[in-house]
């Protein structure tokens, strides 16, 4: 009977040491979301490709619509207001 009492107080402490307030996560949460790191767009591209000119192009005309003859470029215009879109959207969050 003994080892049965103490079995039973182990699994209690166990389900006990499991359990947590649900608003603390939350907060948790919340002061992470406060603290979230905005990363500037970055251009991943390497310098002389097509995709490295379409981004490029994109951070020195923002907001431009990216219509290039080439595929490579516009792939690269696109990744850039990605990014962009990304950024501005973090620092909304943050604020």
């Amino acid at each position: 009977m003994n080892t049965q009492f103490l079995l039973t107080v182990f699994l209690v402490s166990v389900c006990l040491c499991g359990c947590s307030d649900s608003s603390s996560t939350g907060e948790q949460s919340s002061a992470r979301a406060g603290a979230e790191a905005c990363v500037e767009p970055r251009n991943p591209y390497d310098e002389g490709t097509g995709h490295y000119s379409g981004y490029e192009w994109a951070e020195n005309h923002s907001g431009a619509v990216c219509n290039g003859n080439s595929n490579s470029f516009n792939e690269g215009c696109e990744e850039y207001n990605n990014q962009q879109e990304e950024y501005v959207a973090c620092e909304r969050r943050k604020k």
